[in-house]
């Protein structure tokens, strides 16, 4: 196996991932003709704007005082995510520089967080959340890329910033956690998310015919779940499929992060991470997310939103 790079050092080391990261624009074959296009269209982000300080320093709060608590213990494991969204970003910036020209993109943190919900999770700024949940439905890494590139795209188009949520540093993290899981992205905001992370997805060397896997096995675990708000998973599975998927990859991919052999033990090792006490305010927080993988949210989902719902004001009584 062949050496990878050490996140902290940038040094070479002996592990068990092959981080072999090319280009994808090689000589002939499909991806020159896509990759090389899309690459023309990236100017339109030269003029884009900076990520709020006040979204970049919520989501630092969020995480030092609740969720850095779900993060996995398994070092193989944080940096195998790690890796893998570096992977992304290098591609994005790839894709768009101009989006992707601010500093606090070069620090992006990757989390694999305890929680049964398969998705994965934006909170602003450099965290992005990857719940164990979604392990399970993962065949290959290229499932896996493919999930974390939408959650990608909405940080690297400062989503979060544009659905009315208003930063108070002095809100309790019970509420600022309900500031953001009580407000959902677009419908233009989704379906952008998933044209910019197919191109990153595509740009970082994974297979083009994998795209929509991960979000199919996950759609048909959940056959039921369904906004009224949200288009189907057939639907976004379809529109998905006519960014311009074919039914083979491009010859000459890059290797993956991790061989075939070596995800699937990760990933087993990551649904088997430590649980969190259940009702904790991490586990509420990181379930009450809207699902980016599916029209709706599970049951689950559902019930942890109750929980930590703020309760009404107490009604002031006035003397009869």
């Amino acid at each position: 196996m062949g050496p990878i790079v050490n996140l902290k050092t940038a040094q070479p080391f002996r592990g068990r991932f092959s981080a072999r990261v090319g280009n994808p624009c090689h000589k002939g074959g499909f991806a020159v003709a896509v990759l090389c296009i899309l690459g023309t269209l990236s100017c339109s982000g030269c003029g884009a704007p900076a990520p709020s300080s006040q979204f970049v320093d919520q989501a630092d709060r969020l995480h030092r005082e609740a969720l850095s608590a779900a993060g996995a213990s398994d070092s193989d494991l944080r940096d195998y995510v790690q890796l893998v969204g570096k992977r992304l970003m290098d591609a994005a910036r790839d894709v768009d520089a101009g989006r992707t020209r601010d500093p606090m993109f070069l620090g992006m943190q990757f989390h694999l967080a305890a929680c049964d919900v398969p998705n994965v999770i934006t909170t602003g700024g450099r965290h992005i959340y990857v719940l164990s949940g979604l392990f399970p439905y993962c065949q290959t890494e290229d499932d896996l890329a493919a999930a974390m590139s939408h959650a990608v795209a909405h940080a690297v188009a400062l989503d979060l910033e544009r659905i009315d949520i208003r930063p108070d540093p002095n809100l309790p993290i019970p509420l600022i956690a309900w500031d953001m899981v009580s407000h959902r992205y677009t419908m233009d905001q989704e379906r952008s998310a998933d044209r910019f992370g197919y191109e990153m997805y595509l740009r970082a060397g994974y297979d083009p015919g994998k795209f929509t896997s991960v979000f199919e096995h996950v759609a048909a675990r959940y056959p039921g779940v369904q906004s009224p708000d949200r288009k189907s998973a057939a639907m976004r599975i379809a529109e998905a499929r006519s960014l311009g998927i074919p039914i083979e990859g491009p010859a000459n991919r890059p290797l993956p992060v991790a061989d075939p052999k070596t995800f699937l033990s990760l990933r087993d090792q990551a649904h088997g991470s430590r649980a969190l006490q259940p009702g904790s305010l991490p586990e509420l927080i990181l379930e009450s997310f809207p699902n980016c993988m599916l029209p709706g949210d599970t049951p689950e989902q559902e019930a942890a939103r109750q929980q930590l719902r703020p309760l009404p004001p107490a009604k002031r009584l006035e003397p009869s």
